[in-house]
């Protein structure tokens, strides 16, 4: 068979998606060494691994008028190169699927349908134009959670047959051994020179830095909590009000601000953190939960959405709205060596359960699965 999978996240700096898409990549191809895969792309990708002999890059179009060429030129290249089945990696599926691609669509959240609020007006309409088209076109869904799977259910109407949970992975990186000269650097770069308190997300509200700002602050003052905190990640959108508390509120010798890191400056900054916080409003997954619990860290992070999927029992968990429901947990976290130590243990326990050999297994079979039902409908 002849797979085709969306590699367009892979252009820029592979974060999110771009990570599913790599680490599943990788896995499928000491799985499968039979049928055909093309990573369809509209521009160039680097990628960290060689392709094995039965993978190749299809492109549809260069960076301008991408868009334009996924709809109208992208289905015209999967039927010339005989694509059998389409994996939409972002949920985003191409029209005019007359003869019959088997199309399955992988849903990493629907935040935009019901927090839109929280994103520009252009990622809204583009966001409900292709779920719109996915709701028509997908043969499958595949949800990374079931907090992903019930907004399937509820916002695209679908049967509930047709959408199957596969929980993604931690990067294995997080499993080596502390490499303590990288440490030194990373800490010396970023300026890093206390034990601290560890968020990593992109810097916008939905990741709720606010408020986590706001009870790191109040834990300063009422505690003199001799802990930094740092956050790690690039600037999102809408993230005015969050640099100008740190300013005003004079905390700038105390919130430490590093922008985006490498992969390799992520496992360093993780594994020298003595807990961390990811008090997200609504998540698809949360990932760097898993990567935090894998990392030996403590974990605090929000009871809504997937997120109290991934922490288990190891977790403490917290409602994000709540600063002073935060304020107690990092307190009562920080204030026990003995609860420390518990949650490491359970969280990496729990780390164990997730994989991305097993979330590319799984995917594998599910597409062959959905491909031999669709081939017996014809």
């Amino acid at each position: 068979m002849r797979i085709g999978i969306d590699g367009s996240a892979l252009v820029k700096e592979a974060a999110g998606i771009g990570q599913w898409i790599l680490q599943v990549m990788q896995n499928l191809m000491k799985i499968d060494k039979e049928n055909e895969y093309y990573i369809v792309t509209y521009d160039k990708i680097k990628l960290p691994f060689a392709l094995a002999d039965n993978w190749q890059i299809l492109y549809y179009g260069g960076k301008k008028n991408r868009q334009i060429n996924f709809l109208f030129t992208l289905p015209g290249i999967l039927r010339k190169h005989k694509i059998e089945l389409f994996l939409g990696t972002r949920h985003y599926l191409p029209p005019f699927n007359k003869k019959r691609i088997t199309y399955v669509a992988v849903v990493h959240d629907l935040i935009p349908l019901y927090m839109p609020e929280l994103f520009t007006k252009e990622h809204k309409q583009r966001f409900r134009f292709f779920t719109e088209l996915c709701r028509r076109q997908a043969d499958a869904v595949i949800a990374v959670s079931n907090a992903t799977r019930k907004d399937v259910l509820y916002y695209m109407k679908f049967p509930e047959e047709k959408v199957k949970v596969i929980y993604e992975g931690a990067n294995p990186r997080f499993n080596e051994e502390r490499d303590e000269a990288g440490i030194r650097e990373t800490m010396e770069k970023y300026h890093i020179d206390s034990d601290y308190i560890l968020c990593l997300s992109t810097v916008e509200p939905r990741k709720n830095m606010l408020r986590t700002i706001q009870a790191y602050e109040q834990c300063v003052l009422e505690k003199q909590l001799p802990y930094k905190l740092v956050i790690v990640g690039g600037s999102g959108w809408n993230n005015g009000a969050i640099y100008d508390y740190v300013q005003q509120h004079q905390l700038q010798k105390y919130v430490i601000f590093t922008g985006y890191v490498s992969n390799e400056e992520v496992k360093h900054i993780y594994a020298n953190a003595t807990l961390f916080i990811y008090a997200s409003l609504c998540e698809g997954f949360g990932i760097p939960v898993l990567e935090a619990m894998q990392s030996g860290i403590p974990v605090i992070t929000s009871n809504v959405s997937s997120m109290p999927e991934v922490a288990g029992n190891a977790c403490e968990l917290i409602d994000p709205y709540q600063i002073e429901e935060l304020k107690e947990a990092i307190l009562r976290v920080l204030g026990s060596e003995e609860r420390r130590n518990a949650m490491r243990r359970m969280g990496l326990a729990q780390a164990k359960q997730f994989s991305w050999e097993k979330c590319a297994r799984e995917v594998w079979q599910y597409m062959m699965s959905v491909a031999e039902q669709d081939s017996l409908r014809r």
